[in-house]
């Protein structure tokens, strides 16, 4: 699907959102490691140590407060000692399934994204309004859900989706773009979404916008691998509601 048959028009992102948008891929990165590595440890521990807290390895800056902190409390007991896995299909269809059902925050609530997702939710022992969820795609590639806060009131409303890679190095995305991003748009239209793309210095595409409502998406895309670098995948969902 090409660009224009998406959006009749495009336009640059002011300097803020631009910021915005930074700041949020440098969270979602922090914030994935951190997950990743509380998945890890707390399938490694029985029931009772997850429950009781023990201390995690993980460290990051203090922008974010999962990170080297002691593992999130599960709202559910841990019953598997193995890493949960999930196709990039799946859990691509249960997203869109979810965003079609975001009207308001409560929408993304952890209870609800644990039937979205059919995951256990884990919460900032620290702040209780900050919480996510994660699954192994391959030993390469993991996603990650987190919530946060984006508003005055500290009300959980943004959700940050992310396809993560765990080698650092621009690995090819092929096993994650079986549903690529015009499968993603074509849904979100169906949905009933209006897109419009943001470009920055050089007419650099810095992501698409989807709108319906009070709902607003920022999808950011990736060529699969080097010999399809015109094949989009998506790399990150930020959802503000």
């Amino acid at each position: 699907m090409q660009s224009s048959t998406i959006a009749s028009s495009s336009s640059h992102p002011p300097n803020a959102e631009l910021a915005k948008h930074r700041r949020i891929n440098t969270f979602r990165i922090v914030f994935a490691s951190a997950l990743i590595t509380l998945l890890t440890t707390s399938c490694a521990q029985s029931p009772g140590a997850l429950a009781q807290g023990n201390s995690s390895s993980v460290t990051a800056s203090s922008s974010t407060s999962i990170a080297n902190k002691k593992p999130m409390e599960t709202n559910q007991q841990n019953a598997s000692p193995d890493i949960p896995q999930m196709t990039a299909e799946e859990i691509s269809k249960r997203m869109l399934d979810l965003i079609g059902k975001i009207k308001t925050a409560e929408d993304i609530s952890a209870k609800n994204l644990e039937i979205a997702t059919g995951l256990k939710v884990y919460f900032d022992p620290v702040n209780s309004k900050e919480y996510g969820t994660g699954a192994k795609i391959t030993d390469t590639w993991f996603f990650n859900i987190t919530v946060i806060s984006s508003n005055k009131e500290g009300k959980p409303s943004r959700l940050i989706f992310s396809f993560d890679d765990q080698t650092h190095s621009d690995a090819d995305m092929t096993a994650i773009c079986q549903v690529d991003f015009d499968a993603y748009a074509k849904r979100l239209t169906e949905l009933g979404f209006e897109s419009k793309p943001y470009y920055g210095e050089h007419n650099r595409l810095i992501y698409w916008n989807f709108s319906r409502g009070k709902v607003e998406l920022q999808i950011s895309i990736r060529g699969e691998s080097d010999k399809k670098v015109t094949h989009n995948c998506v790399s990150m969902i930020v959802i503000d509601v």
